[in-house]
């Protein structure tokens, strides 16, 4: 089910923010030169929240053990990362919302 997350004027195209949809932290990104996605908003790698992670337009970087993300597909950059997962979204009358219900945050291996 989509929930709303925000105003599509409070993202603009470089930048992302952390959102929570079906209780699942999120982020919401709008790559240059792309659209706006929205991926697990947790690190594969630490469970830890990318609220403070490095964006510089495409790569989303884990503050702590500097994992990293094209957040143009959520593939990895990093050669030891593991992908995001991907949630549906969709922007209608200017607000975006997310539909996280039923995608499940993937962790990388112990």
């Amino acid at each position: 089910m989509f929930e709303r997350v925000c105003k599509e004027e409070t993202l603009i195209e470089g930048d992302m923010r952390i959102v929570v949809a079906a209780q699942q932290l999120v982020v919401l990104a709008w790559p240059e030169n792309g659209v706006v996605k929205a991926f697990q908003g947790v690190c594969p790698h630490t469970n830890a929240p990318l609220a403070d992670a490095e964006f510089d337009g495409v790569e989303l970087v884990c503050p702590i053990h500097r994992w990293s993300w094209n957040m143009l597909t959520g593939e990895p950059s990093h050669p030891h990362a593991t992908p995001l997962a991907e949630y549906p979204v969709k922007i209608e009358a200017g607000i975006i919302y997310v539909d996280a219900e039923g995608v499940t945050p993937i962790f990388a291996a112990p």
